[in-house]
């Protein structure tokens, strides 16, 4: 059976064509190792026509050695597939966005025309999940493997200043950097400004709520000498510019699907067109830099999946251009919860001041705030997510003790609230008061936080540039 009969049986559109465009056909390798492998990569994402990626490289992607090779074009993946010889298919998944993708014939005179969506239903169909973490189909974006010079890997991520950061702030986001800069070769993080202009704030205001975060961030620990720290409006040109092109291949109907536009609209006076290309915003302040890992919580995923459809829309009409980003998730308490509302996120914006505590409070106001939080009477104290105070708090405990989640809950066996507020009470005093006496150095020292943001744009502008060249030259500016 070949590919146009396997087509036909299952009833899937598709055209026998002579004409057809020979970067968007899918060129299928045999793997062979204990588990055969089938790749199908676009031939526009191949470092040469008919060739394969580096072999490390594959390596690091299958995530085993490889110590078989046969590098021969299959030319009739399909019929490989369906007659069951391969148990997985690593895919380059920028095919997925294409609206036209072709399977050479064997004697390379003509190709099955179909569908990218088609083309997706059709391995689903033959056994091999698209979208499931653990399925047998892997999707990776083979465009990425084949240009790189390295195996670095490059993090952007981005804050916005809210000058008063919260413990939510550090506990979701600024240990989570800190971590990362030990495990990730490269690590740009952003003052996110131009997003935090959607609430339309005072000048005077965010200018004062920038050097706060600024402050903030290096009191904290951040590693200037393995970490870049700038400005996101000291290279808006790049971002917007970038922005805009990405805005005329993103479907408005997209835009609206998006959870946080929805509720923050709802909870703002005036909406502004800003708040709903927010996401654009976003994917080209990943992709500027080109980067290949993302830190996110639980709350920016969607928006993050939203780039990486962008960026591979991107790169299937234009051709590879930058990596597609994949997310990296905090291990552990990704969310922090409000300590009046264990259902709502820890928020600066929340009119009540005892449902957050702020990195520079003091001793005494932590200590009233954490007395104050809202928990229940059952003694138990255990991770349940129908208990979210306790689990908030156990939680947030767990992250500055550097306990396992097993290991707190025994530790407060049968103890009951009160005993718990009393240690995250020592936790929370204890882990914030290098934090505070720091900040309190730098924040006399204006010209050194000035000096910081400098450095950071002077670091990442050259790869802004060429970026946005290598973008400009593609669409035809």
């Amino acid at each position: 059976m070949d590919s146009a009969e396997i087509l036909r049986k299952r009833k899937y559109r598709h055209s026998l064509v002579r004409d057809f465009d020979s970067d968007r056909v899918l060129s299928a390798f045999l793997l062979g190792d204990d588990r055969p492998t089938l790749i199908f990569i676009c031939q526009n994402n191949s470092d040469s026509s008919g060739t394969l990626p580096d072999l490390r490289d594959l390596e690091r992607i299958v995530g085993m050695s490889l110590t078989v090779r046969d590098a021969r074009k299959v030319e009739d993946g399909l019929a490989v597939v369906q007659q069951g010889q391969v148990q997985r298919v690593v895919l380059d998944e920028s095919a997925f966005d294409r609206e036209k993708i072709y399977l050479r014939s064997p004697d390379n005179t003509s190709a099955l025309e179909i569908s990218g969506e088609d083309f997706k239903a059709l391995l689903e169909d033959l056994g091999f999940e698209t979208e499931s973490e653990t399925a047998r189909l892997r999707i990776y974006d083979f465009g990425y493997a084949a240009v790189r010079q390295s195996a670095q890997n490059r993090v952007v991520s981005g804050i916005q200043p809210s000058g008063d950061m919260t413990l939510g702030n550090y506990l979701g986001a600024v240990v989570n950097w800190q971590k990362q800069v030990e495990n990730y070769d490269e690590n740009f993080f952003f003052l996110a400004d131009l997003h935090s202009l959607t609430t339309l704030p005072d000048p005077a205001d965010l200018r004062d709520r920038i050097f706060k975060t600024v402050a903030t961030l290096v009191a904290c620990g951040l590693d200037l000498d393995k970490a870049t720290l700038f400005r996101q409006s000291d290279l808006g040109g790049y971002h917007t510019e970038l922005a805009w092109i990405f805005s005329c291949l993103t479907p408005e109907g997209r835009l609206e699907q998006m959870t946080q536009f929805k509720e923050k609209a709802r909870k703002q006076e005036f909406v502004g067109s800003g708040l709903k290309t927010y996401p654009i915003l976003m994917a080209a302040d990943i992709a500027i830099y080109q980067a290949t890992l993302v830190p996110v919580g639980e709350d920016q995923r969607q928006h993050l999946e939203l780039a990486r459809e962008i960026i591979r829309r991107f790169n299937g009409r234009y051709g590879y251009t930058m990596p597609v980003p994949k997310a990296d998730m905090p291990q552990v308490l990704a969310r922090v919860m409000s300590l009046t509302d264990g259902t709502s996120k820890m928020s600066k914006s929340n009119p009540n001041r005892d449902s957050c505590i702020y990195l520079l409070d003091n001793p005494d106001d932590i200590k009233r705030k954490i007395k104050r939080a809202k928990t229940d009477s059952n003694r138990d104290l255990f991770f349940d997510e129908n208990r979210p105070e306790i689990s908030n708090l156990l939680g947030i405990y767990q992250v500055l003790s550097g306990l396992a989640q097993a290991e707190v809950v025994e530790q407060f066996k049968g103890q009951g609230a009160a005993k718990l507020k009393a240690q995250l009470t020592e936790a929370v005093i204890e882990a914030l008061r290098p934090i505070r006496e720091q900040y309190d150095r730098l924040s006399a020292d204006r010209d050194r936080v000035l000096e910081i943001l400098s450095q950071g744009k002077a670091r990442v502008e050259p790869i802004a540039q060429q970026t946005l060249a290598a973008v400009k030259q593609r669409v035809g500016l």
